[in-house]
């Protein structure tokens, strides 16, 4: 984790250098996104020679293309310097140069630099990480000549490079590709040339994105232009029509209480015959009578408008509770300070935490700086987006840069370049969005900062985003805030040891009380018996408070933290269970398909009706995902309407945002999901939660599991009771009752949970005492995979004063994806080592050592620093 007592040793990067003498002998070390080499963490590169024709282009920061063995490899400068590399080999030339100005700017690369230090990954990896796909060499923008460029008076001065180009442009009336330019000419530094002749005005270049989004439309629907808020004529209209045609009065009531609501935010005809509960010929009819009128607009690629507006949302000015004016004045004087601190913000579940990142952001984004919000999760940012939308009244959507995964390549580009050039200040997004590029950035905040999902895990670099985001505060006098009602043992620790500030909300918004906790022991003799009888994963108690939020029209939501409907299909004659052929894990059977599916290589295959060990016909499924929880909903309650929420249900892009808007505006009785519906969900009408098996991660082998569970049944349990007319109830089923976990979660004692913690940890020099990196050894042989390991382990001792080595040994899944693992596990003592400077080099001289001595291209190693799950 992040700390900002000293930072580690590393070269400086140097200030970009806005034009350079014409010297040949000048060199530029350019980082490329290959994988770490062993010889010293962050390494910055390769050395080129800078041709004399691209001395004037060739900037600190820019991207570059350059050779590499017989390819070419587009890469970043980050240093030019006149002292010649100290090899004797031949330096190569920089073939090209690709973007008229930097993309990258000195803080942002000393930041990097960090991050490749400290992650030991090579700066490139990390670089190439923080550009969007879709910033890819420009060989299919076109190239156009300009009336300028018939002007002699205007070319007569040129070089001779560059009127060998024009001329060819401007037989071309049409335009060119830089792809077919550069064929017709032979030429190879183009892109230099070509923007040279830009900036001249002799060209001009259209760059289209490498994949354009499509502009989708949507039909919205607004009161006629006559009928205005308030006026007799609407009333008289309204009379007129609650007599004669009262379910064209409802939709004209839905759009008047809009209009009062949202004046800027027309609804769309779905959503307002939905909520009007009113047929496509009613509205059809009551356009032909012109009391409506109709237009088409641009749908939102982040589809801000879909979710309906909850009560909170409609208050103009939601005034702050004692406590977060008190924490939102505590950061507001940090920021103006202009020096770098970091607050964690441990407020109880609906104590209003996101209220108090509003109006900090609403304070820095006035004065025309920046604002970065993270969140964990996907499906957390159109809720968070639409909230921030409403509260900062903001009129368009360009005026938030979204940015995740599940964007197309060409809306991730578009937010970027957006960003980059100060058009829009304020980014929201999942674990990659730390390395959005937004200028002036004063305040970074880490919503629900405990996740691991912030965590990099299955390629490099394997950053912490949380982590990142406090050192890029710190290195540019910012401000991080990282916010949880279950915060992570780590950043409680910092926050007690004073190396961050601690801010407290203890009670909930609007004075709404936390919602009453009950353990339901699923080992009773009631409810075993209910089991055998009904077959269903619901208790008696969970059923009957069911009955009761339904027949009421409240929302309830359901947890189970396991997707699929059995979570493995096993032989009671051999005993053996179905295994994935690539993965050393149980197959999941999924019923909508009838198929056994790997939940981590996507290995499927129908199910099977005989054993693959014995040839038995006696198969059972076992264990409880949602879709089995969802079939005993359904048994149970027949009339209800349900939403399903995992990876299976949202793997489509809009998908998020169609399940939570019918959950919110009550078309869905019950949300079923995983942890997804655990995390930043605010619903008033939610008034109980059934946790349907809390003992899912209690069972994972990971020192962390407690406090996952603490986390996981704190953070759903949250989401019940927060509305102050609506009371809450949390009902968790579980077969360890008496788990203390599982008991302080009931009690939401944080406190108590993170002393007990605490203690354990200590004794067993776990984070936050020390620093955990793992190192994998990943073959397609089991064998060669395992001997790699332990030769690498004689390399240096099992233990010095620092440090303990544990393995090598193959971890709880030995095969994942094709290949088999072996893992060395080190604790790095943060009392001896608080920097982790003495760790690095211990491994760096290791693997430096191993890839001269030992190393194999049919066994790969990875190192991932602070690792989350050792599995």
């Amino acid at each position: 984790m992040y700390q900002r007592e000293k930072m580690p040793q590393m070269p400086m990067v140097k200030k970009p250098v806005a034009r350079l003498e014409s010297n040949p002998a000048i060199f530029g070390v350019v980082a490329l996104s290959l994988p770490f080499k062993f010889h010293s963490g962050g390494t910055e590169g390769l050395t080129y020679l800078i041709p004399a024709e691209l001395a004037d282009r060739a900037k600190v920061g820019s991207r570059v293309l350059v050779p590499l063995g017989k390819r070419e490899k587009t890469g970043v400068l980050v240093e030019v310097t006149k002292v010649a590399p100290s090899i004797k080999t031949k330096v190569r030339p920089i073939t090209d140069v690709l973007d008229p100005t930097p993309v990258f700017d000195e803080d942002f690369l000393k930041w990097t630099k960090w991050l490749a230090v400290y992650y030991l990954t090579s700066w490139g990896e990390v670089l190439n990480a923080a550009l969007p796909e879709g910033l890819k060499p420009e060989t299919k923008a076109r190239v156009y000549a300009t009336p300028l460029s018939k002007d002699e008076s205007d070319v007569k001065d040129l070089t001779a490079r560059r009127s060998e180009l024009l001329n060819e442009i401007l037989h071309h009336a049409d335009g060119l590709s830089i792809d077919r330019l550069s064929k017709v000419t032979n030429s190879k530094n183009l892109y230099a040339t070509l923007h040279a002749l830009e900036e001249g005005g002799l060209i001009r270049i259209e760059r289209p994105l490498t994949k354009q989004a499509s502009v989708k439309k949507e039909t919205v629907v607004q009161l006629a232009p006559d009928l205005v808020v308030g006026s007799e004529e609407l009333s008289n209209v309204l009379n007129q029509l609650e007599k004669e045609a009262p379910r064209q009065a409802n939709i004209l009531l839905a759009l008047v209480q809009q209009a009062q609501m949202e004046p800027d935010n027309p609804m769309t005809a779905p959503l307002l015959l939905k909520k009007a509960g009113a047929s496509q010929s009613t509205f059809k009819a009551l356009m032909e009578k012109g009391f409506v009128v109709t237009a088409r607009r641009e749908k939102s690629s982040t589809e801000l408008h879909a979710l309906p507006a909850t009560h909170e949302d409609d208050i103009s000015n939601i005034a702050l509770t004692r406590e977060q004016q008190t924490s939102v004045n505590a950061i507001s004087d940090s920021i103006k300070s202009g020096k770098p601190k970091t607050f964690l913000l441990h407020g109880v579940t609906g104590s209003g935490k996101t209220e108090v990142y509003i109006t900090l952001a609403r304070q820095v984004l006035s004065k025309g700086n920046g604002v970065l919000i993270l969140v964990p999760e996907i499906s957390l940012t159109p809720q968070l987006i639409d909230r921030f939308k409403r509260r900062l009244s903001l009129a368009n959507d360009s005026d938030i840069a979204v940015l995740h995964s599940r964007m197309s390549i060409g809306e991730r580009s578009a937010a970027w370049r957006s960003l980059i050039i100060g058009k829009t200040k304020l980014a929201i997004g999942a674990r990659s969005a730390v390395f959005a590029p937004v200028q002036n950035l004063k305040l970074i905040i880490v919503d629900e900062e405990h996740e691991a999902t912030y965590k990099q895990f299955d390629k490099s670099p394997r950053y912490h985003a949380r982590d990142a985001a406090v050192a890029r505060a710190a290195m540019l006098n910012a401000v991080a805030v990282l916010g949880s009602a279950t915060p992570s043992v780590e950043s409680y620790h910092n926050a007690k040891e004073g190396k961050y500030e601690l801010l407290q909300l203890t009670e909930r918004a609007k004075s709404a009380a936390l919602p009453s906790v009950k353990i339901v022991d699923l080992r009773s003799a009631e409810n075993r018996r209910d089991f055998a009888k009904a077959k269903i994963a619901l208790t008696p108690e969970l059923r009957e408070a069911m009955k009761i939020r339904l027949e009421k029209k409240e929302g309830i939501v359901l947890f189970q933290n396991r997707r699929g409907y059995a979570t493995y299909l096993e032989c009671q004659s051999c005993g053996n269970p179905e295994i994935c052929p690539n993965c050393s894990v149980t197959l999941t059977y999924h019923s909508a398909k009838n198929q056994l599916r790997c939940h981590y290589c996507g290995f499927v295959m129908p199910r099977r009706t005989t054993c693959s060990t014995c040839g038995s016909d006696a198969l059972r499924l076992g264990g409880t995902g949602t879709q089995r929880v969802e079939d005993d909903i359904a048994k149970a309650f027949p009339e209800a309407t349900i939403v399903r929420m995992d990876l299976d249900t949202t793997s489509r892009k809009g998908s998020y945002q169609k399940i939570l808007s019918a959950f919110a505006s009550g078309e869905a009785d019950i949300l079923l999901g995983t942890q997804m519906v655990a995390k930043g969900l605010d619903f008033p009408r939610v008034t109980l939660v059934g946790v349907v098996s809390a003992d899912t991660s209690l069972n994972i082998p990971d020192f962390r599991s407690s406090e996952r569970t603490f986390q996981l049944l704190t953070q759903v349990s949250g989401r019940a009771g927060r509305s102050l007319e609506l009371a809450g109830e949390v009902l968790i089923q579980t077969l360890q009752p008496t788990n203390a976990a599982i008991e302080m979660a009931v009690a939401h004692d944080y406190d108590a949970f993170f002393t007990s913690e605490m203690k354990d940890r200590e004794s067993l020099h776990y984070p936050p005492y020390s620093r955990l990196i793992l190192i994998e050894f990943r073959g397609l042989h089991e064998a060669a995979t395992e001997e790699h390991a332990k030769k690498f382990a004689t390399l240096f001792p099992e233990r010095a004063s620092y440090y303990e080595r544990m393995g090598p040994a193959p971890p709880a899944i030995a095969k994942l994806r094709g290949e088999f693992r072996w893992h060395l596990i080190i604790k790095d003592f943060k009392k001896h080592d608080p920097n982790g400077e003495k760790i690095r080099r211990l491994i760096t001289g290791a693997l430096d050592e191993y890839q001269k001595r030992f190393a194999s291209p049919h066994v790969k190693v990875t190192v991932d620093v602070d690792v989350q799950g050792i599995g």
